[in-house]
C-alpha cells in the first residue's frame, strides 16, 4: 500500500476479492509497532477484508516490538531483529 490516506480500501478490497486461495495477510512495517502505521491502517484492513467476502480473515502484524525509539541502537541487534521481522513476513 503506497497511500494510507485516504486509506484505498475499495481498491485493495477488490484484490482481495480476486484472491480465492488467500490464507493469509500480514501488515509488515520495519518501525516498531508503536511507530509505524499498524494501528492506523488495521482496522481499514479489516474493513476490506470483509467487503472481498473474507470476513473471517484478519490481518496480522510483522515487524519489531514496540518501542520507545525507532532506532536499536546497535547494528548487531538492528540485523538480527530485521532477520527475525523478514522471516515472521514470510512464514
Amino acid at each position: 500500500i503506497e497511500q494510507l490516506y485516504p486509506f484505498p480500501g475499495e481498491a485493495l478490497a477488490v484484490r482481495l476479492a480476486r484472491m480465492p486461495s488467500l490464507e493469509d495477510v500480514v501488515w509488515v512495517q520495519e518501525e516498531p509497532r508503536n511507530n509505524g502505521a499498524w494501528f492506523f491502517v488495521e482496522p481499514y484492513i479489516e474493513d476490506a477484508l470483509k467487503a472481498a467476502g473474507k470476513g473471517g480473515m484478519r490481518a496480522r502484524y510483522a515487524g519489531r516490538a514496540a518501542a520507545a525509539s525507532p532506532a536499536t541502537g546497535l547494528m548487531s541487534r538492528h540485523q538480527t531483529e530485521q532477520a527475525a521481522l523478514v522471516a515472521d513476513a514470510l512464514g
